[in-house]
């Protein structure tokens, strides 16, 4: 293991330990690299949480790095009762166009690292601290891994990574249309629409082909 390898590892195990009864999810992925990642998937925040009681922070750390018989997507369907959530089988979808297009060690994440049933519970007390916290962990996802592209779904998503990045990034398109990135800090950036319901109902009956479209433009980034 590389020295950033380990000053990475062990940021994301400081930042992974449980707050408000629950662990901390940084990303979905099936890389046993992070730092490799060339592509992120962000949303706003995820809706299924990982009760502190129902599993050990090693087992949560073997589970994001996909080592020690554990995998990320294992431990989200012992999680979730294998019951994913709308998000989370629209993101499927999306992976599988990206997989088309032979991207791969894709890390799905969100600008705000912690877990609520709906973006508007983070305000609750029960919730204190966690969307400052979350924040924090997306920006050491940025700090060390650098992606070659970020594809952001969501105006709430957008809003947020507008402060965190300190730009004005475009909201999504309203209706069907070419889609189009902007290079931030060396980073092309996709806004797309919500792939979380309800908006995602808006969009869905031209989602496939926006998201194919989508899926091309970012591996033609990652051959340039």
């Amino acid at each position: 293991m590389t020295n950033i390898q380990q000053q990475f590892e062990s940021r994301i195990a400081e930042l992974t330990r449980p707050l408000n009864g629950q662990y901390p999810r940084p990303w979905m992925s099936d890389t046993t690299d992070p730092l490799s990642a060339p592509l992120f998937i962000v949303g706003k925040n995820q809706a299924k949480a990982y009760a502190e009681d129902r599993l050990t922070h090693q087992r949560h750390m073997n589970a994001l790095f996909n080592r020690a018989s554990e995998s990320c997507r294992q431990l989200y369907d012992e999680m979730s009762g294998a019951a994913p959530s709308p998000t989370r089988k629209n993101i499927n979808r999306f992976r599988a166009m990206l997989d088309e297009e032979r991207i791969s060690d894709i890390l799905e994440t969100n600008v705000i690292c912690y877990s609520t049933p709906m973006s508007s519970d983070l305000a609750l007390p029960g919730h204190k601290g966690g969307t400052k916290h979350g924040t924090e962990i997306f920006e050491v996802l940025l700090h060390f891994i650098q992606p070659k592209v970020l594809i952001v779904h969501g105006a709430g998503t957008a809003k947020q990574l507008s402060r965190i990045l300190d730009i004005r990034l475009p909201a999504p398109p309203g209706k069907a249309s070419k889609p189009s990135a902007i290079n931030v800090n060396g980073m092309t950036v996709f806004v797309i629409p919500s792939l979380a319901l309800p908006a995602w109902n808006k969009w869905s009956s031209w989602a496939d082909a926006y998201l194919q479209q989508v899926a091309k433009m970012a591996a033609d980034v990652l051959r340039a």
